[in-house]
């Protein structure tokens, strides 16, 4: 029998993104020697279903086979846990985000890496291509290409949904998967491979499994750098007291974000004593990382997604609330992919072996 693989696209009115994608994944060749069975799986978290006019294009003839459904619920979270439910079958399934484009062998590297490890979890690079006219400082850092940083083979102790296979017994073990707390912030992939790792299963790279998107130009800016960089501390901090609650793990966060304040002083005064703007960068990204580190520890995070689901307050969506922990731990809880369990509405984490 084939391996069934179903790639998993959650999407919310990104039309023009969202069919380049899928032509992108359309055009993808697996290996001649394998026989695998892929189908493309795609959750719009548009309660208008606004991406049935792009799916409308990928009929009949396209060489695999695309299952769509809305998903109601705003909040990314909500959408990933709907397109686990839909590849509950398969034997893996692949996360891939809306705006990137999947170069030719990309699909064959992933699988080959796969094979080749026998990992459970493998997990590529994002290369981010820059706008005309990018602030210099975006080609100084590596905050939108995260390709050359690991070996292919290389174990991870996380990672993330843009372009990570998860074989069927990690999402049958880990869940619920995603954690509604994160419904508009962000993280909640990295809390379910936080997870992942600690249940015992292996992550690895591939280096060779590149895929590309294209950066907006409202990300090029440092206005964003910073938001995103604490985004990132306090969602961090926030995944990893819900994973493992209690004084010894606020005493952790404290110390990593500590010293994440701390390291940003050294790569600041070394940018400025030897003229490297590289540093200066890292100096910037790690200590608003440390400040969300901190925030996160009374549930400070930086509501990214709220607007762009019209549950913003205020002209850019970015408030930060302790009421979105509220928000996703109580009884509106992400449904669970096991329907054979019952819901978790409060803490998924109780589920880890």
């Amino acid at each position: 029998m084939s391996t069934s693989v179903a790639i998993a696209v959650i999407t919310f009115r990104r039309p023009a993104l969202l069919h380049a994608l899928l032509t992108s994944l359309q055009a993808q060749e697996i290996p001649a020697e394998s026989d695998y069975g892929i189908r493309i799986v795609v959750v719009d978290n548009d309660a208008d279903g606004s991406a049935a006019r792009v799916l409308e294009e990928f009929g009949e003839g396209t060489p695999y086979p695309i299952e769509s459904v809305v998903e109601p619920e705003p909040g990314i979270p909500f959408a990933r846990e709907r397109s686990v439910e839909l590849c509950w079958n398969d034997d893996a399934l692949i996360f891939v985000d809306d705006d990137e484009v999947a170069p030719p062998g990309w699909l064959a590297s992933l699988l080959r890496a796969w094979e080749a490890t026998g990992a459970d979890v493998v997990t590529g690079p994002v290369k981010g291509n820059l706008p005309d006219g990018a602030p210099p400082w975006n080609h100084y850092s590596d905050v939108h290409d995260s390709t050359g940083r690991h070996t292919t083979g290389e174990e991870l102790r996380k990672a993330y949904t843009n372009n990570t296979l998860v074989s069927r017994r990690v999402y049958h073990t880990v869940t619920p998967g995603f954690h509604p707390a994160f419904r508009y912030t962000g993280s909640s992939d990295l809390h379910f491979f936080l997870r992942v790792h600690r249940a015992g299963f292996r992550i690895v790279w591939c280096e060779e499994a590149v895929i590309s998107e294209d950066v907006p130009v409202g990300r090029t800016t440092l206005r964003w750098l910073v938001r995103r960089a604490f985004r990132s501390g306090s969602g961090d901090t926030i995944s990893r007291l819900l994973i493992r609650p209690g004084a010894i793990s606020y005493v952790l966060v404290l110390a990593y974000a500590s010293a994440r304040v701390i390291s940003a002083i050294g790569f600041a005064l070394a940018g400025l004593l030897l003229g490297r703007k590289t540093h200066l960068l890292k100096a910037v990204r790690r200590f608003f990382s440390g400040v969300g580190s901190l925030a996160g520890i009374v549930g400070i995070n930086h509501d990214e997604y709220r607007e762009r689901h019209g549950a913003g307050r205020g002209s850019d969506g970015g408030e930060s609330v302790p009421g979105d922990l509220a928000d996703g731990a109580g009884p509106e809880s992400a449904r669970v992919a096991d329907q054979g369990r019952a819901p978790v509405a409060d803490h998924p984490d109780a589920r880890l072996p």
